[in-house]
């Protein structure tokens, strides 16, 4: 991505356009009969629909003619909810069915059919109505605390029962307060002001300077707006030093010294606050932050605070230090064998024998597929591991996933153009399926080019080796042309559409990034004018978006001096950042700046982009794939975007070949 953020993109499951054909018969009739229905052409939709009636879209048309008659036969709804059990489009008739009693006043009705496995916020509330309603008031009020106390707001079914429960003896003033820090925790300032109004006192007071140290933090400097005498002003305190700290630790720090001591604090609060602080000036790389890190309370240790001592002494190139942190952190059970490259390394750094665990532990690790394991495959001189087992699924597994009634009409759906109805198909078979399902549901999927799907399922399944599915080669031709113009090597650009929209032509971010390589508009635009292309076209075309985001990749590369993974932190962090990070450091190895970028996304993101560049390279036919190329193997820092490497790494290499 061309910004950083911390969102997941939304992908939405679509055939590639190639794949879309004209409509044959039944297609055609089925998008006749709607478009007869929605111009109320009522006789021509039952002929059209009569005609289909083996038709696999057929229960859509069954559930129209329910709709049509404005869900008062209660026959037909039964009828069609046993005929088509535990299928989405049951649920979806029953979800709209239930809501229509409330309209009716038929409560009774409403609770002689509701039923609790259809989640919907809507129908919770219709339910805790019909109680009152019916005059179960005290079960309908007890009940309505879940629904009223979180940080998003209600649906306006909801507003009926909140009335009558916020007027009630079940209504807690401490019910609104947590609201106003859920609402700010989800960053809904305008709900958590909402909130604050049904708060009097204190309470109320705290609440608004928590609001207003979420907008601005700053506000903190002053004592006297968050008097001690008001027990509640910490929770303002709290909440504006975390806001503080995303940007300036280091101010969120000054801020916590003139408030420590003025507030009764439990020492979890203390902890909380501090690990908060101190890891923001960690990712800074404050001269400060180690000490202060080692500074907090033994129990409250955790797997975040070594990881960052770990990021801290990397930095500073201190050896020892890497090593203790480490071995601290190998204390948990859930450390990440990625540690174990770095344990290995600082021995050499040092010139000194690593011990023999530490030595099976690297070749452990030189054994996977994964960018540390590509890493410890090249320091020892070995070929990288591309472990390649396809998902063991039998033929009839095969065909019972591929005939599931839900995935039948996803597939249709989609050949008509009725993607997010395809969507909701799909993901209800997916949520039904176990581990040999999965494997076989993303089987099915890849064979479909649904490839976004596909990567989805294997990994919901935990089969991590099929590379068929996990990377496959969507528009070849399209990316081989764009590497040429561009002097990219392909599998890079590979490597970033796998990594941006796992190849769904159609993702689209919630910041507004689009298409296979996730280019947000503004970025388009500019890139568009660079090369001399309309801007105009829709970056939803996959030949548009790969040939403006392969130009905007080059863009990066150039600037960063042809270092690819440079060019894939300003992809997706922007080149700004990128320089500051270069800046900042001092002579830094390749290895060790990535391993230090502030930005946790974004240093998964070059990690994940190179190690499938790599893949990608294996997949092209290129004999002996490469994690890093020999120019990219530099030291960064003092401001300088490359310089020649020192023999370093070549004296590791000798040192681990010497000793086996």
């Amino acid at each position: 991505m061309l910004l950083i953020r911390s969102f997941i993109v939304a992908i939405i499951m679509i055939l590639p356009t190639q794949v879309l054909a004209k409509l044959n018969h039944n297609q055609q009739t089925y998008i006749d009969a709607l478009d007869a229905l929605k111009e109320g052409q009522v006789e021509r939709f039952n002929r059209l629909s009569h005609a289909l009636s083996d038709y696999v879209l057929s229960p859509y048309l069954e559930y129209e003619q329910i709709k049509l008659n404005n869900y008062e036969d209660i026959d037909a709804i039964k009828a069609f909810i046993n005929k088509y059990p535990d299928q989405s489009i049951s649920h979806r008739l029953k979800v709209e069915w239930l809501s229509t009693f409330p309209k009716k006043q038929k409560w009774q009705a409403f609770l002689d059919n509701y039923d609790e496995s259809l989640y919907s916020r809507d129908l919770r509330c219709y339910y805790l109505r019909a109680l009152y309603k019916t005059g179960k008031k005290k079960e309908a009020l007890q009940q309505t605390h879940d629904m009223w106390v979180v940080g998003r707001s209600a649906p306006k079914a909801c507003d009926p029962i909140f009335k009558a429960w916020l007027k009630s003896s079940y209504f807690k003033q401490d019910y609104a307060y947590e609201r106003v820090k859920l609402a700010l925790k989800r960053r809904k300032t305008s709900l958590a002001s909402y909130a604050s109004n049904f708060l009097t006192g204190d309470k109320k007071k705290a609440a608004g300077m928590m609001i207003w140290a979420h907008k601005d933090p700053a506000i903190l400097s002053s004592t006297k707006r968050f008097p001690s005498a008001n027990p509640y002003m910490k929770d303002a305190v709290i909440h504006g030093l975390k806001r503080r700290v995303r940007r300036k630790p280091d101010a969120a720090l000054a801020y916590w010294k003139k408030h420590r001591t003025r507030f009764n604090f439990s020492p979890e609060e203390i902890h909380h606050v501090e690990q908060r602080i101190y890891l923001g000036l960690a990712r800074q790389y404050d001269k400060n932050a180690s000490k202060l890190l080692q500074s907090l309370r033994d129990e409250y240790s955790s797997p975040e605070i070594l990881e960052w001592q770990i990021r801290v002494s990397l930095r500073n190139r201190d050896w020892p230090s890497v090593i203790r942190w480490i071995e601290e952190l190998s204390h948990y059970e859930d450390m990440d064998n990625d540690w174990f490259y770095w344990h290995y390394k600082a021995y050499l750094k040092q010139n000194q024998e690593p011990p023999q665990i530490v030595k099976q532990n690297f070749q452990k690790l030189s054994k996977q597929r994964s960018y540390y394991g590509f890493l410890a495959s090249e320091m020892l001189g070995k070929s990288l591991t591309l472990t390649n087992i396809p998902v063991p699924i039998s033929q009839d597994m095969h065909l019972k996933i591929q005939n599931l009634p839900e995935i039948s009409r996803a597939k249709e759906l989609v050949a008509i153009g009725h993607r997010h109805q395809a969507h909701k198909e799909w993901q209800f078979a997916v949520n039904k399926l176990d581990q040999q399902g999965l494997m076989a549901l993303a089987r099915v999927a890849s064979d479909w080019g649904w490839h976004n799907r596909a990567i989805r399922a294997v990994i919901d399944a935990n089969h991590w080796n099929d590379l068929a599915i996990r990377f496959p080669m969507p528009y070849e031709t399209t990316f081989g042309k764009a590497a040429t113009k561009v002097q990219l090597p392909s599998s890079w650009l590979f490597a970033i559409a796998r990594q941006e929209s796992a190849f769904s032509e159609q993702a689209r971010s919630s910041a507004g990034a689009r298409g296979l390589m996730q280019l947000m508009p503004a970025t388009a635009r500019q890139t568009a004018r660079k090369i001399g292309i309309s801007s105009k076209s829709s970056l939803y075309d996959p030949d548009y978006n790969i040939r403006l985001g392969s130009s905007y990749l080059s863009m990066m590369h150039k600037r960063f001096n042809q270092n690819r993974a440079l060019a894939t932190a300003a992809y997706n962090a922007g080149p700004h950042r990128v320089d500051r990070w270069i800046k900042s450091a001092i002579a830094l190895p390749i290895d060790a700046w990535i391993e230090t970028i502030p930005y946790d996304e974004t240093r998964r993101y070059v990690k994940n982009v190179l190690a499938f560049d790599a893949i990608y390279q294996y997949k092209l036919g290129k004999k002996n794939p490469q994690l890093f190329f020999n120019h990219e193997k530099i030291y960064l820092g003092k401001g300088k975007h490359s310089r020649k490497a020192n023999n370093d790494d070549a004296k590791l290499k000798s040192a681990e070949l010497a000793s086996n």
